[in-house]
């Protein structure tokens, strides 16, 4: 009996191969099998021929891709740390923003905690950039527990030595990012001007990963700002960047550039929808806020 030698051979198609396959089997009533045999043989052919030579442009393509994710990379590290940078060096003077004198923008802060805590209200609280602690406070008076996190010890510092009720508020350092390696059981979610933050392209990766660590069925809170022009800084816009970027200088004098973008009723709901059920979108003048359930 003779060995078969023949070996059969799976190959993954992408969808657009596959349709383009097809067409060219109608057009020429070929089967896609012998299309895909003789494809294989003029490249056996030409690779005889010509060696790796044949492969030059796209091992070139496919390394001139490498190295431009690589510098998003680089352009992204930057960001997070210039935004870490001017956050640690405001800490003393981040809770100003609030004392604006200004009656619509006080109402905006009083409709936002009254929100807030309509949602965290009986629940087990991840709070996410929690900062110096000003939202925390609202959200302490009616849920069962709440857990902040942010990436600066500066904040954290002064969050910390803030009267808290007892046994109610536990602060940590924590990545926005990394989630997964904060401690604890939650039923709710809340993240307060930190997604203004967030660059464009990484919203996937930080929703799918505050959402994987909040569970099924859990209620999520955001609030942020409303683009107002004049205020709380230059926006800047860049050639090379969707992201937009506020220039701020601090009480010492520091000049600091930090990524803030701004979002409308429909962006939000774009970004939003595919995620959740019961989604709630406000926009007012000065704020905005979503609240929702996760499938």
């Amino acid at each position: 009996m003779t060995d078969d030698k023949t070996k059969r051979l799976s190959v993954y198609l992408p969808e657009k191969v596959k349709v383009d396959l097809e067409r060219m089997a109608d057009e020429t009533g070929l089967s896609m099998t012998q299309l895909i045999v003789m494809a294989t043989h003029g490249l056996l052919a030409n690779y005889g021929a010509m060696g790796s030579s044949i492969f030059a442009d796209l091992l070139s393509a496919k390394q001139r891709m490498s190295q431009a994710m690589e510098q998003q990379r680089k352009l992204l590290d930057q960001d997070k740390q210039t935004l870490q940078d001017y956050y640690g060096a405001r800490a003393d003077e981040y809770e100003r923003i609030y004392k604006r004198e200004d009656p619509d923008y006080q109402q905006g802060l009083t409709m936002l905690a009254q929100a807030m805590t309509n949602v965290v209200r009986g629940q087990r609280v991840l709070e996410v950039a929690c900062g110096t602690g000003y939202w925390t406070q609202f959200a302490a008076e009616v849920a069962d527990h709440i857990t902040g996190v942010d990436i600066r010890p500066e904040v954290l510092q002064i969050a910390k030595a803030k009267p808290w009720p007892a046994n109610k508020v536990a602060l940590c350092v924590g990545d926005a990012y990394r989630l997964e390696q904060v401690e604890g059981e939650f039923e709710c979610g809340v993240a307060n001007f930190w997604f203004s933050h967030v660059p464009k392209n990484r919203i996937d990766e930080f929703l799918e990963g505050f959402h994987h660590r909040l569970g099924a069925g859990a209620s999520v809170f955001m609030a942020d700002n409303v683009y107002v022009p004049g205020r709380g800084g230059e926006l800047i816009r860049k050639d090379d960047s969707e992201d937009t970027y506020k220039r701020r200088e601090l009480a010492d004098g520091s000049q600091h550039e930090i990524i803030k973008n701004y979002y409308s009723f429909e962006e939000l709901h774009d970004i939003f929808k595919p995620y959740v059920k019961h989604l709630n979108i406000f926009v007012g003048s000065s704020f905005w806020y979503v609240s929702y359930k996760l499938e």
